[in-house]
């Protein structure tokens, strides 16, 4: 690795796990037994080099774990990994997510195409099953050179210092928040910031935005397919045209806010 995370997340020196490597073979193991599908371990060999960076919690942190009938959070779990690929990342990065219980922080370096991701996720308790644990939620920044000025208010946010330190699950879903607004750098030029009164307005509307523009990458794959008629190709470019004018006026919205 390439990239001294620590310098951007400030982590407490007690957190650092000495970035012990983690086997593939554990991964695939847990896996299975969290009963991923077979097609989803072999999303392993999109990543390489596995390490256990940190496991904050609240004798290095001082941040109150979090204990009741939905979570049983009692530590925050950072994993380094390199990347091996450009395509299926995120599924491969799902499936690390669902190998543990606690909430995880992936720091993902990327070698076939280089930049840097961060992914994070937090797990609940499956009231189904018991002693077992789903993903609520991921957010995940996407690639990004890590030198790219436009991102650096997000690297600045990742720092321990500025996270809430309320409990172990305040700090995670802040994080993940901040992650997920980095993913809106590539549409909207900028890293959105706004006042602590307007975060929930902001977050509605970054995740619309980011619904839209999945849509239409959607959309944008099925017109290049080689079995769209002529017909096919006119429609959906269409219904592309209209989902980007609603994206657009929601990031006229997000800029105001941001203002």
């Amino acid at each position: 690795m390439t990239v001294s995370w620590n310098d951007i997340l400030k982590l407490p020196e007690g957190a650092l796990a000495g970035e012990r490597r983690v086997p593939k073979t554990q991964l695939a193991e847990q896996a299975r037994l969290a009963k991923a599908p077979a097609a989803s371990v072999k999303l392993l060999d999109k990543l390489r080099d596995i390490r256990f960076f940190a496991s904050l919690n609240k004798s290095n942190s001082r941040i109150l774990p979090v204990k009741n009938d939905a979570y049983d959070i009692e530590s925050v779990i950072f994993l380094t990994c390199g990347l091996n690929s450009t395509t299926g990342i995120a599924e491969a990065l799902r499936m690390v997510h669902g190998c543990f219980p606690n909430p995880t922080v992936i720091l993902a370096e990327g070698f076939a195409n280089p930049g840097i991701a961060v992914s994070a996720a937090l797990r609940r308790k499956n009231l189904a099953e018991h002693g077992a644990f789903v993903t609520e939620r991921i957010s995940s920044s996407g690639l990004f050179k890590v030198e790219n000025p436009e991102y650096a208010p997000f690297l600045e946010r990742l720092s321990f210092a500025m996270l809430p330190q309320t409990t172990l699950m305040d700090y995670l879903i802040a994080l993940g928040d901040r992650t997920l607004l980095a993913r809106s750098v590539k549409a909207l030029g900028f890293y959105p910031v706004c006042k602590d009164s307007d975060v929930d307005l902001l977050m509605g509307h970054v995740k619309a935005m980011n619904a839209l523009t999945s849509k239409i990458n959607e959309l944008n794959d099925a017109r290049k397919s080689k079995d769209a008629t002529l017909a096919d190709t006119t429609k959906l470019r269409i219904e592309m045209r209209k989902l980007e004018q609603q994206r657009e006026s929601v990031m006229d919205e997000i800029k105001e806010i941001c203002q």
